[in-house]
């Protein structure tokens, strides 16, 4: 393969290091917002335990059946209060959070094989020229060799 082909190579095997370290940034950059709302969200089921306990705890006995009743409906609010939020959260876990996190991880290693590939090509290039100045190199000697004057022995 002609160095130029190589060269050729190398720039479309860079653009495309290119193009999935852009693809990593923007799963990384979706990730950390499934992270931050992974936290406001237990941050949200954190309060709405709070709460429900505050409201236990605070509520003296109902002198009467009315008043029970009423506490076991706020109580009952609280609790599914709580209950959403949980679902909430399990659901971001499995629908957003978990799906971000496997392309992270899928465009990283896509960026590592890119980055790789790119890698094998600057090997192929230095090798390549590395053997051309060992050829010019030789040349060069043998050209000094050839117009020195000879010795007689």
């Amino acid at each position: 393969m002609p160095s130029y082909a190589l060269h050729r190579l190398r720039d479309l095997r860079l653009a495309g290091e290119r193009q999935a370290e852009r693809t990593l940034a923007e799963a990384s950059a979706a990730l950390r917002g499934a992270t931050e709302e992974k936290q406001r969200l237990e941050t949200e089921v954190e309060a709405a335990r709070t709460a429900e306990a505050a409201a236990r705890a605070a509520e003296p006995p109902a002198p009467t059946v009315g008043a029970a009743q009423v506490a076991r409906r706020y109580w009952s609010r609280l609790e599914a209060e709580r209950r959403a939020r949980f679902d909430a959260l399990e659901l971001h876990g499995a629908r957003v959070l978990e799906p971000a996190a496997r392309a992270e991880a899928e465009a990283r290693a896509a960026y590592q094989r890119a980055r790789q590939r790119r890698e094998v090509i600057e090997k192929a290039i230095a090798r390549r020229e590395a053997e051309g100045r060992l050829v010019r190199e030789r040349r060069a000697e043998a050209a000094a060799d050839d117009l020195a004057p000879r010795r007689r022995t």
